[in-house]
């Protein structure tokens, strides 16, 4: 029996697509199946790969078994193969990418809200430069839509170790966290508008849906806030035609 060209359960597709992240244009199918197995292979370990958080997600499933999964990763537009070095290799195609950048950027959340809670202040922000500029800045537009000061403490710890154009944007959600409480709802929604276009940026390639009313592709518009949710991203299911009739 065939498997269908369905997405996997959100569950499952976030789970190889941060198994991924880790190898992307480094390692192929079988490599990724195998992290996801939990596999005690000696190169496996050797790279670190054990510490993925997606390490023996499907353990309890076959290598083929999950190969077949990453598979269908592949033919529902979540993952791509690629030729590297005359060796086919795991790439995000940018729908993949944008739910993994999202679930990255949720991830430094969280991670942040552990540390405050449990009194833990970091000793170096310097983990978070050299990232992906759109992700860091995600994770800055979620710092900013929390309107909570309690993170204000990490962003100057950070505003003071990265460069100059993500240093400028992380001033701007210091101030506008220190000044929530003086503002009116409309005033705050209206600043946060205004830091869009600066935080939300478009990838280099567009992310094409299918409509699920009309059939017709969409390009999805990345800098719909609505999208991007604490549970994960949302894409919509509607041409911006169909949500109009």
């Amino acid at each position: 029996m065939k498997t269908k060209n369905i997405p996997l359960p959100e569950p499952e597709l976030r789970a190889i697509l941060r198994g991924a992240d880790d190898i992307i244009a480094e390692g192929g199918r079988t490599l990724l199946s195998k992290i996801l197995k939990g596999s005690k292979e000696r190169k496996l370990l050797e790279l670190g790969l054990d510490r993925n958080p997606s390490y023996g997600f499907y353990r309890d499933l076959s290598l083929e078994q999950i190969t077949d999964k990453v598979d269908q990763m592949i033919r529902t537009g979540f993952l791509k193969t690629e030729v590297v070095n005359k060796l086919p290799r795991i790439a995000f195609t940018p729908r993949g990418w944008a739910v993994e950048r999202e679930r990255r950027a949720e991830e430094f959340v969280q991670e942040w809200d552990r540390w405050l809670e449990n009194d833990v202040t970091p000793i170096s922000m310097e983990y978070l430069k050299e990232r992906d500029r759109s992700m860091i800045f995600l994770f800055l537009f979620k710092m900013l839509c929390s309107g909570d000061r309690k993170y204000v403490p990490f962003l100057e710890l950070w505003e003071r170790v990265d460069f100059k154009r993500v240093r400028v944007e992380i001033q701007h959600v210091i101030d506008a966290l220190k000044q929530r409480e003086r503002l009116s709802p409309s005033d705050w929604e209206r600043l946060i508008e205004e830091r869009i276009p600066s935080l939300l940026l478009r990838s280099r390639e567009p992310v094409i849906l299918a409509c699920r009313q009309c059939g017709r592709p969409f390009v999805w518009d990345e800098l719909n806030p609505e999208c991007y949710t604490t549970e994960g991203l949302r894409f919509p299911e509607l041409c911006p035609n169909c949500m109009e009739d």
